[in-house]
């Protein structure tokens, strides 16, 4: 066991966007550093390209395997994979979009081998991999291929707020069909060890509903009754301490009260509106149902101000800490 803080892998995301600079930021801000050993993973040409556009002077050590870090400096994994003559700042092409799934790989494999206690991913460019020959919904499935484990979902993080989705990157006609027994059994299990990851021994999860007033007797629709209820019912008889389906135009207002420790949401945009008006600045996307702690910034690469020195890196630094927070998977 690795007896002092936990290293942390930090990859730069999509090169263009924002990634680099609030990477930059949160370095320079510096409360990262009294919770975790940041290593950095990215091409170095262009973190150093981006802590000049910031006025910056960082001394990094590059390196190319963990057991070469010296953990009194800032080390940083140089990928060497964006030629400066393919790289537009606030343009995502297929170049950036492979080395920011090769930044992944890189992160993800190294906390498989127990060589980092966990991952942040910076934030991404879905078309950039798409022209690197990637279908990329976003980082849990593309951690779970490659640690070659099913059914990953995304749960939504701010301090006591946690929130995860059934369905994510779909189209609201696809999520409506995908709403099976099964996959909100298998949602509110792994929901239930993820949130005892945070240290809470019997968190309460309730379950929001799908159709307005959660079907109200199959009036508005039936699969509140026939689908989601059952499966409540059988993770209650499993011993987790879960309620639903709950009508969720009125669930999420207990976020105010913390009555529950978890959520489960049916779809998207359920999950992602109310944490969005009250920790828009400070959420997390963690990665639930993949063998390692994996997390990244419930935002996107903002290409509109991508290298003006504008970006806000809070979210990134929240998100740091929380994947220092949370229990090892893999002892180091």
């Amino acid at each position: 066991m690795y007896n002092k803080k936990p290293i942390i892998a930090i990859t730069i995301g999509e090169a263009s966007g924002v990634g680099p600079e609030i990477l930059l930021k949160a370095l320079d801000e510096g409360s990262i550093f009294e919770k975790c050993y940041p290593l950095i993973i990215g091409d170095y040409k262009i973190i150093d390209k981006a802590q000049k556009n910031l006025s910056l002077n960082f001394s990094f050590l590059t390196i190319s395997e963990v057991d070469e870090a010296n953990w009194n400096k800032i080390n940083v994994i140089d990928m060497n994979n964006i030629p400066l003559n393919d790289f537009e700042i606030g343009k995502p092409n297929a170049v950036t979009g492979q080395a920011m799934i090769d930044y992944t790989k890189k992160a993800v494999d190294l906390a498989l081998k127990g060589q980092v206690h966990g991952a942040v991913g910076g934030p991404h460019s879905k078309k950039a991999a798409e022209e690197a020959g990637y279908h990329f919904e976003g980082y849990p499935d593309l951690i779970s291929n490659i640690a070659n484990t099913e059914d990953p979902y995304l749960m939504l993080v701010s301090n006591d707020i946690r929130i995860a989705n059934v369905t994510l990157h779909v189209s609201l006609r696809k999520a409506v069909n995908m709403i099976k027994q099964e996959t909100v059994l298998d949602c509110i299990n792994k929901v239930h060890q993820s949130v005892k990851s945070f240290g809470v021994s019997d968190p309460k999860i309730a379950v929001a509903g799908l159709n307005p007033h959660a079907g109200e007797s199959c009036m508005f629709g039936t699969e509140d009754a026939y689908e989601i209820e059952p499966a409540v019912q059988a993770a209650q008889q499993k011993g987790i301490n879960v309620v639903g389906p709950l009508p969720a135009d009125s669930l999420f207002y207990h976020i105010n009260n913390k009555k529950y420790d978890a959520y489960v949401a049916m779809y998207h945009d359920q999950a992602h509106i109310p944490i969005k008006v009250v920790a828009f600045k400070s959420a997390s996307a963690v990665a639930i149902g993949v063998p390692i702690n994996w997390a990244t910034v419930d935002h996107g690469c903002a290409l509109d101000i991508a290298w003006k020195g504008v970006a806000d890196p809070n979210v990134i630094i929240e998100t740091i800490k929380l994947t220092s927070s949370m229990k090892i998977k893999k002892e180091i």
